[in-house]
């Protein structure tokens, strides 16, 4: 009989809760990144115990060495007895207790990569996240883990985790957090700092906001947006999976990125994401999107992705109801909780979604199932020539859907949305969540719940290679889709001297990076200007007609005063070797998406259907 996979939790099923496997841990070396842990492994009933660290993160699919940062390893019996022990591989450890009794595997675990996905402590702060960190016994992931936090060696007033609480006294000097097993522990991000916290309650549950680094917010401005969000996306899907539930926010140079927990999310952002209102925008974007992923992948999953084997990659043709799904409802119901005009969503919908996916010669290559599916050699294996190769299952997974909602709204004019849809899913997983969903029944709820045929569409949007029909689609709203040159603004002196006209932009196809001065080519896009005149990932480009170039900004001046007319001449240098090349520049494309002049009231109808909740 298969063990139950168990991974709902509520804080009040852990108060005074018992555990056979506990995990201590200490800061004693904080200033030195490193976390002291000791893993208690109580009531053994076998002479061999097999401990083992996952090798991969769900929700981040990659397989990772996470324990190469695990040191001092030392094995012994609660009472000290040092026990025989040995490597069988890079992450799994066998352990003879000829006499069964308590056991205690002790290691350090250097932290010191600061991100969404990883460990990071210093003196000021720890952030650990369990799967990378806490190993797991073989045979016993489905009971009641535990963690005792202390914190003593440090002046840290806080702990934050989606964790329960075991402890029933107010203020434990070591206080102890508790999993109902091993899948939840993992999912289980803790931060141990002087970190600001807020909170708020929708609907009875109570929400928490940890807000990670030094930079000045307005708390109560984060708190009501959050709360707008959490709001919107409550009507959205009917109710809450949670009783609590941690927004972990991260600030800082460099940072970005977010990812999904079952009671969390940990997203990270930039210091400007909290003075410019485009990347305000963008932040509430994350926000909303490793939220959603609260019902959509955590609960609502492809069936492959769980019960998880954390030893290996666990494919799934399915990402894209895992990301892609998910991707285009961050920015629909950014739009539905108020952080974006309509005609700013329309916007995003053009050039971050449409436009994007236009900039990708590999969608031509790869169907959006098999980018899914190689997930791990590809989304997760950066390439410089990866936007060649393949579609991104986050990208083209949100467009189909996007046109996969006006499909059924077409379809069933202006009766149903996708959005239905899931819904029913979600009703399906609280009636039984053990088994996740194949393609063919997120095909038959569909066409069950919104009354319209669409798996003719849904195969070839999902198997085929060929350009997506965007105008058909959005012409069933009232919608014009448009690829058109992108034609420099006339500008002015003062009010009525016009400045003297500018090329038209131009499109060069690569991506350049700026170092000490000198400019290299990072990527190159198949068919473009640059690759037909035959520069290449990792050249350096060192003039421009004749002029030396040592800035980004010099580069695009030059390449933009040439214009589309005449080729420039570019001298630039491989592996050492200079050469010598004309590049044809073109005129560079810009993409909208707006309401047509002529739209129809049946249009208007549909189009405001789509658009509201």
């Amino acid at each position: 009989m298969q063990t139950p996979f168990i991974i709902e939790q509520n804080d009040h099923q852990l108060i005074g809760s018992k555990a056979d496997i506990t995990y201590e841990i200490s800061f004693e070396h904080a200033t030195r990144h490193c976390i002291s842990i000791r893993m208690i492994i109580a009531n053994n009933t076998s002479s061999t115990i097999i401990a083992k660290s996952p090798v991969w993160i769900p929700g981040s699919y990659k397989v990772r060495d996470m324990n190469a940062h695990q040191h001092a390893v030392t094995i012994h019996e609660v009472n000290g007895n040092p026990l025989e022990w040995k490597w069988l591989s890079k992450h799994v450890m066998e352990i003879h207790n000829t006499s069964k009794s308590d056991i205690v595997i002790a290691y350090e675990y250097y932290a010191n990569d600061k991100g969404v996905r990883t460990s990071h402590v210093n003196r000021n702060h720890a952030f650990i996240m369990p799967v990378a960190c806490l190993m797991y016994v073989e045979g016993r992931m489905e009971e009641i883990h535990h963690v005792r936090i202390d914190a003593g060696h440090c002046e840290w007033k806080h702990i934050t985790t989606a964790l329960s609480p075991v402890d029933q006294s107010d203020n434990p000097q070591i206080p102890t957090f508790g999993a109902l097993n091993y899948h939840i522990l993992i999912d289980s991000p803790i931060e141990v700092g002087n970190h600001r916290c807020s909170s708020f309650e929708v609907a009875g549950a109570k929400h928490e906001i940890a807000l990670i680094g030094q930079e000045s917010v307005d708390m109560d401005w984060i708190n009501g947006e959050i709360k707008r969000a959490v709001e919107i996306q409550h009507q959205f899907w009917g109710d809450l999976p949670y009783d609590r539930y941690v927004f972990f926010l991260m600030i800082g140079e460099g940072l970005r990125g977010g990812l999904e927990h079952l009671r969390c999310n940990v997203s990270a952002v930039e210091p400007s994401a909290f003075l410019d209102r485009t990347s305000a925008q963008g932040m509430m974007a994350l926000l909303v999107h490793e939220f959603f992923h609260t019902w959509n992948v955590k609960r609502i999953r492809p069936i492959e992705l769980g019960p998880f084997n954390y030893e290996e990659e666990n494919y799934t043709t399915m990402l894209w109801l895992a990301e892609g799904w998910t991707s285009y409802y961050d920015d629909l119901l950014s739009y539905r909780s108020g952080f974006y005009s309509r005609d700013e969503y329309l916007s995003v919908l053009a050039q971050a979604h449409l436009g994007k996916l236009a900039r990708v010669p590999g969608r031509f290559a790869m169907s959006l199932k098999d980018s899914s599916f190689l997930a791990w050699t590809k989304l997760y294996a950066v390439s410089p020539d990866q936007h060649n190769q393949f579609p991104s299952y986050y990208t083209k997974g949100g467009i189909v859907a996007l046109l996969l909602d006006l499909l059924i709204i077409a379809k069933s004019d202006g009766k149903h949305k996708l959005e239905h849809a899931l819904r029913a899913m979600w009703e399906k997983y609280k009636v039984d969540g053990q088994k996740g969903f194949t393609e063919d029944d997120i095909i038959a709820i569909i066409e069950t719940t919104c009354n319209v045929s669409i798996k003719q569409e849904f195969d070839a949007w999902h198997n085929g290679i060929e350009e997506l029909p965007y105008q058909s689609i959005f012409d069933q709203i009232g919608l014009e889709w448009k690829e058109h040159q992108a034609h420099a603004p006339q500008e002015w002196y003062g009010d009525f001297r016009p400045f003297h006209p500018k090329n038209p932009h131009i499109f060069f196809g690569s991506v350049i990076s700026e170092d000490y001065g000198r400019l290299f080519v990072r990527e190159v896009e198949k068919n473009s200007p640059a690759d037909k005149a035959g520069i290449g990932i990792d050249d350096e480009i060192i003039a421009v007609n004749g002029k030396r170039v040592s800035t980004r900004i010099m580069l695009i001046n030059a390449l933009q005063s040439q214009g589309i007319k005449q080729p420039a001449e570019l001298i630039a240098q491989c592996d050492g070797r200079m050469y010598e090349t004309k590049v044809q520049l073109i005129p560079a494309i810009s993409y909208s998406l707006k309401i047509s002049d002529t739209i129809t009231n049946k249009q208007e109808r549909l189009l405001e259907y789509w658009l509201n909740a």
